[in-house]
């Protein structure tokens, strides 16, 4: 009988689907969804690796992988790369809205829309 693995976590902030407008006012973001999509996938590939590190205790045992010493820097620098990533966005995001006020002279609608 096997023990039953533990519930997985929801994402903390789940990837925005990027519109091509998004890409147009800020191309990097495509890049950037890229980059998160990899840190992701090496994260994964990483923890299958080297299982010993979600269960000391698995119920089988693999002789020791090359690179289990780099583990901890690898989702260190992940971890620190993914705030940055996030943090961008943000920054992103921020001067897109404060973009949008601006066009519109900071009222709710611009001047050629019908319900004005």
């Amino acid at each position: 009988m096997t023990t039953p693995r533990p519930a997985r976590r929801a994402p903390e902030d789940p990837h925005a689907i990027l519109s091509p407008f998004d890409v147009m006012d800020a191309p990097e973001l495509a890049a950037l969804v890229l980059l998160e999509h990899a840190i992701e996938v090496a994260w994964v590939a990483v923890l299958a690796q080297h299982v010993d590190l979600l269960d000391s205790e698995a119920p089988f045992t693999r002789a020791p992988q090359p690179g289990a010493d780099l583990t901890t820097p690898f989702f260190n620098g992940a971890h620190a790369l993914t705030l940055v990533i996030r943090r961008y966005r943000a920054a992103v995001a921020q001067a897109a809205a404060s973009r949008d006020v601006s066009r519109n002279d900071g009222f709710a609608f611009g001047p050629n829309d019908d319900n004005v």
